[in-house]
């Protein structure tokens, strides 16, 4: 075989997942559908460009291994604590609900019953790369409902780490799988007790030793031994590659270093996870597909429907409004690319009965091609539930809990501002009068109540005498003036203001007014950060939170944490 002869299946992947990203960028769809249907392009039952062989799978198999690294640096035990509610509580109803009521569909159709149980467990896992994309094209990552929703997938993706070390252990023998099944746990949680171990006592020191000489490729060279070490590391011990990959990631997520490593392996994650898609895509069979497409609609339909309810049930029982409850469950309902993994492990694909795994499959597929227009349904439909709670005057019993803090306007100011008291456990209560940001807000599970600042007695109803901060996050001297002058609100202080240049700030803060211009990304970080610090909030809590909102929002490179303006 010459070079080029050589070359050629290479180049045919490189040009075929160059052309998926940017078609499916194009049309605002997730890359992985793009990928998937790059490799129906190209594979056996498209135009036969390129074929399945040990090499591609060994890449697209590493492609995994990098989107788990991935995802356990962004996972650590800060993270499990602040985000307990959501990890602990809202994330494992939803997984166990969706997850039984998959395997009992799956019993009726004739599965056995731990194929049923983890293609079931599978199904209830969402896609983390089209959620991320859909909360990032709409602003969403740091709203209550986006955080919570981020917080459900990383507890998912830790579930899915089992699931797909599990199924790549499983090797038929249905007599003996719970007992192998109680062995794959006992060695995770070792595995995960030296992960922990090896971050604070080996992994931190030796990037600390790279920092020092000041060469960026060093981290690059380190960071690749490390997620390729522990993945072999966990294959020898009978686990997956994918334990070890997100092991490595997790003792990683814990030093300084994390962004910096992030930042390097990126390519590679990206690069080779297309390749596991187009993989996936290769391996569908049209022709087989052509006589079942019904059963591929209905099945995908099934998906979105079951987990959309259950989603929705789990939320409610977490404490959710109904406005916020909907748009999560919408916003969760699709398959995820865990599912196609599972379901493309041989031994799992030919213990499914008849065609049930190309069904799975390309049902999977074709809820994350919905996943936009489904979600946007969910997004108008919690709007129109929020607009009924905004025709109903909240009564005084209901809102007069303890409120050290009162947002009047939940503009995008108004609702960084509560986003910094949530992560903050200090409670807040949202007010506001414009009944597009009420119905906004509702939707995105802030807590607020529709209503004005000039209502005397809404005013006692939600407690303004005991307030120890009032936010102002309507911008504009001739918007906030009514508010500052009129009614209760006059006499509060501190009182902070969102201001729109630098006379209204120079006026407002001769009145005793904290004002505040958006100088920084996200509008309102200096607003929110002088909040933080005047209810005596430490210094370093407030520039990690401020770190953790530019790296949601994609301003990482941008952002530092502001000095708090001078009032």
């Amino acid at each position: 075989m010459t070079a080029a002869e050589t070359l050629q299946p290479a180049i045919i992947y490189l040009g075929a997942g160059l052309a998926a990203a940017l078609a499916s960028r194009a049309v605002r769809l997730s890359p992985i559908v793009g990928y998937l249907v790059a490799g129906l392009v190209i594979g056996p039952s498209g135009f036969g460009l390129v074929q399945s062989n040990d090499t591609a799978h060994f890449l697209a198999e590493l492609g995994v291994v990098f989107l788990l690294f991935d995802i356990g640096l962004h996972f650590s035990l800060r993270e499990l604590k602040t985000r307990r509610d959501d990890m602990i509580g809202l994330a494992p109803l939803q997984i166990v609900l969706c997850g039984v009521v998959f395997a009992l569909l799956g019993l009726a159709f004739g599965f056995p019953w731990p194929i049923a149980a983890l293609v079931g467990a599978s199904l209830a896992l969402s896609s983390t790369a089209v959620v991320g994309r859909i909360l990032a094209d709409r602003n969403q990552p740091a709203c209550p409902m986006g955080r919570s929703a981020t917080a459900v997938l990383v507890a998912q993706d830790i579930v899915a780490i089992f699931l797909l070390t599990f199924a790549a252990s499983f090797g038929g023998d249905l007599n003996a799988l719970g007992g192998e099944a109680l062995i794959i746990l006992g060695k995770g949680v070792l595995a995960l007790v030296i992960a922990i171990l090896a971050g604070r006592f080996v992994v931190r020191p030796l990037f600390q030793s790279l920092a020092a000489t000041d060469n960026r490729e060093t981290f690059t060279v380190v960071a690749l031994f490390i997620v390729l070490a522990a993945s072999a590391a966990t294959a020898r011990a009978d686990l997956s590659l994918t334990l070890g990959a997100f092991l490595a990631g997790m003792a990683v997520s814990d030093t300084p270093y994390r962004h910096v490593v992030q930042n390097e392996i990126k390519p590679f994650a990206g690069l080779l996870l297309g390749l596991f898609f187009m993989s996936v895509g290769m391996g569908v069979n049209l022709p087989a597909m052509a006589a079942i497409w019904p059963a591929v609609l209905a099945t995908a339909l099934v998906i979105l429907i079951v987990k959309t309810a259950v989603v929705f049930i789990a939320a409610r029982l977490n404490g959710w409004a109904v406005p916020g409850a909907t748009q999560l469950a919408f916003l969760l309902s699709q398959g995820s690319e865990f599912a196609l993994v599972i379901v493309g492990i041989a031994s799992i694909a030919l213990s499914m009965p008849g065609n049930w795994a190309g069904v799975v499959t390309a049902a999977v597929a074709v809820t994350l091609v919905a996943a936009p227009i489904w979600t946007a349904l969910g997004l108008h439909l919690a709007k129109l539930l929020a607009e009924r709670a905004k025709a109903a005057q909240p009564d005084a019993n209901e809102v007069a809990e303890e409120h050290p803090v009162l947002i009047f306007g939940m503009t995008e100011e108004g609702c960084l501002a509560a986003d910094a008291l949530r992560e903050h456990d200090i409670p807040y209560l949202g007010i506001d009068s414009d009944p597009e940001n009420f119905v906004a807000a509702v939707s995105n599970g802030y807590d607020v109540v529709f209503g004005d600042a000039r209502d005397e007695h809404l005013m006692k109803s939600v407690g303004i005498s005991d307030t120890k901060a009032i936010v102002l996050g309507v911008r504009g001297l001739g918007a906030s003036i009514p508010f500052l002058t009129q009614g209760p609100v006059a006499s509060r202080s501190p009182c902070f203001v969102a201001v729109s240049s630098l006379a209204e700030r120079t006026l407002l803060s001769a009145q005793g007014f904290r004002a505040h211009m958006a100088h920084a990304e996200p509008k309102g970080l200096e607003l929110a950060t002088d909040l933080l610090q005047q209810l005596g909030i430490e210094q370093e809590r407030i520039a990690a939170w401020v770190r953790d909102q530019s790296e949601r929002r994609g301003l990482l490179d941008k952002a530092q944490a502001p000095e708090p303006e001078a009032a």
